[in-house]
């Protein structure tokens, strides 16, 4: 379990719960990356998407409420796993 912040790059883990916190869904995970270099297909969610601003500078544990589409969805995230950013590569 990590105790830092989540910054881009860091692998995280939410669980989705429902209004009595209990599991709605199944666990996902994915990446916070700058826009840039966001691509869904591959779980690297965008910095300026509703999830990606609300995973970012929170902790492994923390819960969150995210506003998508007009609903209000609540996670726990469960793990976070810090990467080191992806190296460029030149064409």
């Amino acid at each position: 379990m990590s105790f830092s912040s989540i910054t881009y790059y860091d692998r995280v883990t939410l669980r989705p719960l429902n209004e009595l916190g209990t599991l709605h869904e199944p666990d996902f995970t994915l990446q916070v990356v700058p826009g840039y270099e966001a691509d869904a297909d591959n779980d690297l969610i965008s910095e300026d998407a509703p999830l990606g601003r609300a995973v970012l500078s929170h902790r492994s544990g923390d819960l969150l409420r995210v506003q998508v589409q007009g609903r209000s969805l609540s996670m726990r995230i469960l793990s976070v796993e810090k990467l080191a950013r992806p190296p460029l590569v030149m064409a």
